[in-house]
């Protein structure tokens, strides 16, 4: 009988190891995929966040203030990568030059290399600073109008 418990417990434990193996290979094909997406052809290579606030650079910051906006408002939940698809071809529209040759993802990416946004297990939130962005761009924007 403890020799039949044993083989038992073996095997038990074999499987857990093999299933174990499998999730570490599945998290690493994710993680190899996002490196890759990241380092691959990267068009917003230049830009920063402080550019936003450089005349020369506001329309285009302005064009994706709108997809923040609606990144905020999801709140903790977030939004996915599909309902912000057409966020993103807004901005591209405006502005085919800098993001031709550029993704959904890649897009996503940028803004959360700048700490605007989150994304996390397929769901895009945005993040303190992104809620502070908008924030001060709607006060100067204010601001400014009621000067001309």
């Amino acid at each position: 009988m403890p020799v039949l418990i044993l083989v038992a417990s073996a095997y038990l434990f074999f499987f857990v190891v093999i299933a174990l193996i499998a999730i570490a290979e599945i998290a690493d094909r994710r993680e190899r995929k996002r490196q890759r997406l990241t380092y691959e052809h990267m068009p917003l290579v230049g830009m920063s966040v402080t550019q936003a606030f450089d005349p020369v650079y506001a329309s285009l910051w302005e064009a994706q203030i709108p997809a923040l906006e609606r990144i905020g408002r999801a709140r903790a939940y977030g939004l996915s990568l599909r309902k912000l698809t057409r966020s993103f071809r807004c901005v591209c529209s405006r502005f085919p030059e800098i993001f031709d040759g550029c993704g959904l993802e890649q897009w996503i990416l940028f803004l959360q290399q700048e700490e605007l946004v989150a994304w996390n297990a397929g769901r895009v939130r945005i993040t303190n600073k992104g809620t502070e962005f908008l924030r001060f761009r709607f006060t100067s924007n204010v601001t400014l109008a009621g000067k001309e």
